[in-house]
């Protein structure tokens, strides 16, 4: 009876590691066949925050210099807004101030990609393919490192868009 135990418990979890595999592959597949997409950052940060490096563009600016290498067009702006018929990558940035003088920080990325609903009626509309995402926190004195995780958090999209392509 042990052992009986013991293997249904082995089996369901070798059947959620096999699940989690399934989904992170299925992520990564959605990626193959990407020729173009848009690059969408957001910051939210506390009301009086003022680190520099911190803002949308200049995090815009790093990340599209990470990914000049990826054999893909990034859509400018102006055409992106214009349409939402194109992949976005749209990175999240929130950095929030504790009551030591830390702060905790958190990044999501999420790669958007117009799908249609084939339960209702084959409605367009835009999803998250892939997704991945880290937190942190830092002391006052270290705030401008950020940026550097930031673009080193993107790397797991680059090296799974270049996996796939």
């Amino acid at each position: 009876m042990k052992k009986l135990s013991l293997l249904l418990v082995l089996l369901f979890i070798c059947s959620g590691f096999s699940f989690a595999q399934n989904e992170v592959l299925r992520e990564q597949s959605s990626l193959i066949g990407i020729t173009e997409f848009g690059v969408v950052v957001n910051v939210e940060t506390p009301v009086d925050f003022e680190e520099k490096s911190l803002n949308v563009a200049t995090l815009k600016r790093q990340i599209l210099e990470n990914f000049k290498d990826l054999p893909v067009s990034i859509i400018n702006e102006r055409r992106l807004q214009r349409s939402d018929e194109y992949p976005i990558f749209y990175l999240h940035l929130n950095i929030m101030r504790a009551s030591n003088n830390t702060y905790p920080f958190s990044i999501e990325m999420n790669f958007y990609q117009p799908v249609k609903l084939v339960l209702n009626r084959d409605m367009q509309t835009m999803a998250s393919t892939w997704n991945s995402g880290q937190v942190g926190i830092v002391s006052e004195d270290l705030l401008s490192i950020i940026s550097t995780e930031v673009v080193q958090a993107t790397d797991a999209f680059k090296e799974n868009f270049q996996k796939m392509n």
